[in-house]
């Protein structure tokens, strides 16, 4: 927002584009001048903007509005959008905006809050269509015509019992070609595919994959219907995951953004560099191990690192496939013997490879044929090392109970590290008398 540009003229503008690009200018905006274009907009135009930002962001510009323009926002937009948000603004602002709220919509927000962020019920939307069992096909008919014009979609039309439990699906042209006077009860599919509210979103995800489908309906622990997933929260869902796994594997919090205060961060960062940290005393007290060997033969300590990173890379490979695959549950535990069979053999034919071009660089540059054939015998162990634990620790932190795209690579960098310092100097103690 140029500086002869009044918060007025930018809603003005941004009011005639779409959502994702209005979107992205007030992402570039300051908080405070984006929370003075909001407070411009109408709140339908708003909420859709809001929506397609990023929560974190779109939270920090709903902070910086006045209650009343913020509250009537969140009405405006899909109860678990607005959830997304909330759940980035502050304790006091959020009471405080849902205070503002009409009481069915501050109670539909309040009622999806309690399901955690990570379930079926934490990206659920409330907003699903359901009709008595009891009515008939025109009522029935009727009905859906008065909902069409407060759903913005209607991906399926459920059947619900007197006490909203889920007892069967529509199809649209049953309901058309079916007798005006007959009961939904006999033209409904009993067959109808539902989730629990606690499944995990990333299990929600791979049933989508599956069988393709357009929306699922969430059921209760009672089994009644509560809610309903569509693929655009699929899509969402599978963009975050993925997102996240990347900050995980490099030690950052899931849940961190560039915004995040620097409390945050340091607090979501610090504990995996502590672990990290532990683990690399356990690399060099391996070197320590050799200190003579080194003494004799000091090109080993440069070359020693060739080995350990070559198979850090491979590792790094290896373990995004295997953390890949537990994702989108790609492998069983009847499958992971093959797996490890496979990953055994591209460890060793990479190594290989590998282990060929190093003895040819190192007898050019250094002329040292015992020393290359050492360094290229611990490249072919330690791409078979890295591969098979790339591949394992992923599954090994899963059964452990922890999250392994945020634990695997610091363990399976310890391994390589260590794995490939020993084998190299291990093997030149052992040829000591013919390398030196």
């Amino acid at each position: 927002m140029s500086d002869a540009e009044s918060p007025r003229d930018v809603a003005a503008k941004i009011e005639e584009i779409p959502a994702q690009q209005a979107a992205t200018i007030l992402q570039n905006l300051s908080t405070a001048q984006a929370a003075n274009v909001a407070e411009y907009l109408d709140p339908d135009t708003a909420s859709r903007i809001m929506a397609e930002m990023d929560p974190a962001l779109a939270a920090s510009v709903l902070t910086g509005m006045e209650f009343a323009e913020a509250s009537m926002v969140m009405a405006a937009m899909d109860p678990d959008d607005a959830v997304d948000i909330l759940a980035h603004v502050p304790p006091e602002t959020h009471d405080e905006i849902l205070r503002e709220m009409a009481a069915r919509d501050a109670a539909l927000v309040r009622a999806l809050e309690q399901y955690p962020p990570d379930s079926a019920g934490g990206i659920m939307t409330t907003e699903v269509t359901a009709l008595a069992e009891d009515l008939t096909v025109q009522e029935a008919i009727d009905e859906l015509r008065r909902l069409s014009e407060q759903l913005e979609q209607m991906f399926y039309v459920y059947v619900v019992d007197a006490r909203s439990h889920l007892v069967g699906v529509l199809s649209m042209r049953d309901l058309i070609l079916a007798r005006p006077d007959r009961r939904l009860v006999r033209v409904m599919n009993t067959h109808v595919k539902s989730v629990p509210t606690t499944m995990d979103r990333e299990e929600v995800a791979s049933l989508f994959r599956k069988f393709n489908y357009l929306a699922m309906p969430v059921v209760d622990e009672k089994h009644r219907l509560v809610g309903l997933i569509t693929v655009d929260d699929v899509v969402r869902v599978l963009e975050e995951e993925s997102m996240e796994d990347v900050q995980k594997l490099f030690g950052a919090g899931a849940d961190e953004r560039l915004n995040s205060p620097w409390f945050f961060s340091f607090r979501k960062r610090t504990p995996w560099l502590i672990v990290n940290l532990g683990t690399a005393f356990m690399a060099a007290a391996v070197v320590g191990l050799f200190e003579q060997t080194i003494a004799l033969v000091p090109i080993l300590a440069g070359l020693q690192t060739v080995v350990s990173g070559m198979g850090g890379n491979a590792s790094a490979q290896a373990m995004a496939v295997s953390v890949r695959g537990i994702a989108l549950g790609e492998v069983d535990n009847r499958r992971i013997r093959k797996v490890l069979r496979k990953e055994m053999l591209v460890g060793l034919l990479a190594g290989l490879v590998i282990g060929f071009i190093t003895f040819l660089a190192v007898v050019l540059f250094y002329g040292k044929f015992g020393v290359a054939v050492i360094v290229g015998l611990a490249l072919v162990f330690n791409h078979v090392n890295a591969c098979v634990s790339g591949v394992s620790i992923p599954f090994i932190m899963k059964r452990l109970g922890f999250d392994p795209a945020q634990s695997a690579s610091i363990f399976a960098t310890t391994l390589t590290d260590c794995g490939g310092f020993f084998a190299t100097l291990w093997l030149a103690r052992l040829a000591m008398d013919w390398i030196k």
